[in-house]
Formats: C-alpha cells, structure tokens, sequence
C-alpha cells in the first residue's frame, strides 16, 4: 500500500515539476544575460572615457593630475563592473549547471515509473536512490497515509 502511494506521489511530482519547468523555460528573457549585456556595455564607455582623458592629456586640456586622478577613477570603476561580470557569469554557469540537473532527474523518474512492475526490488531501490533522498511517511491515528518525498534536486 505504501509503495503505490509512493508511486502515485511521484507521478504527481513529475508532472507538475515538468509543468514548472516548461513555464519557467517559456520566459524569454534571462536576468543574467541582460545584466551582462549592461555590464559590459558600461565597460566599454568607462574605456572610451579613458581613451578620451588621454586625448585631453595630449591636448593640454587636463594636468598630469588632473590625468592621473581621472585615470584612477576609472579604473576602479572598470574594475568593479569586471568584478560584476564574473560574478554574474559564474552565477549563470550554476544555472546551467542545475538545468544539466533537471534535465537528467526527469528522464531517470520516468524510466522509474514506466519499468516500475519489471524491476526487481534491489532494481526499484537502486533507481530510487538516483532520484530521492528520502522517503517520510505519516499515518494519522485514523490510519490516514501522508508521504513527503524529499528529491535529490539541485537547489
């Protein structure tokens, strides 16, 4: 009895987490990317400013110190945008690294589910280890069944 509300639970997870999945990947517009493209595009103003400080130096428009404190402030600038963009781009390797994820656990519950009946029992338990951590089970004094299944997902 446990075992098929196991089963049936995990179905139901399955097709809503494909659902979740089909609607989040419908969202055109990636946050990171778009951080990116601004990121950069910052970067390469703040570099043709410092081209443009150089052109002053030589024109006698700026000092030397007045080059020279120009310069610093921009690159340190430049250099918290570049700080910016690795954060930005290891954040979006993460996220690739948890869409490999969940492409990979919804094929595995699937192959779980529809070989299910064929599988001998050391089979069932390895295949679901693949994809749960662990199974809880609460039974009500009315001996009413409540399972929480606790996935091996990327967080």
């Amino acid at each position: 009895m446990v075992e098929h509300e196991i089963l049936d639970a995990m179905e139901e997870w399955l097709d809503d987490y494909i659902i979740q999945l089909e609607a989040d990947t419908e969202s055109a517009i990636d946050p990171i990317e778009t951080a990116l493209i601004t990121v950069r595009g910052q970067i390469s103003t703040l570099q043709s400013q410092q081209e443009n400080i150089c052109e002053y130096l030589e024109k006698g428009i700026y000092t030397i110190e007045m080059f020279t404190k120009r310069n610093l402030a921009l690159e340190d600038e430049i250099k918290q945008l570049r700080e910016s963009e690795d954060d930005l781009l290891k954040q979006k390797s993460e996220g690739k690294q948890k869409e490999a994820a969940h492409t990979q656990i919804i094929p595995a519950a699937q192959h779980i589910l529809e070989s299910y009946p064929i599988l001998t029992l050391e089979e069932k338990n390895r295949l679901w280890k693949l994809v749960l951590k662990k199974v809880t089970i609460y039974r009500s004094p009315d001996d009413e069944i409540t399972i929480r299944l606790h996935l091996s997902l990327p967080k």
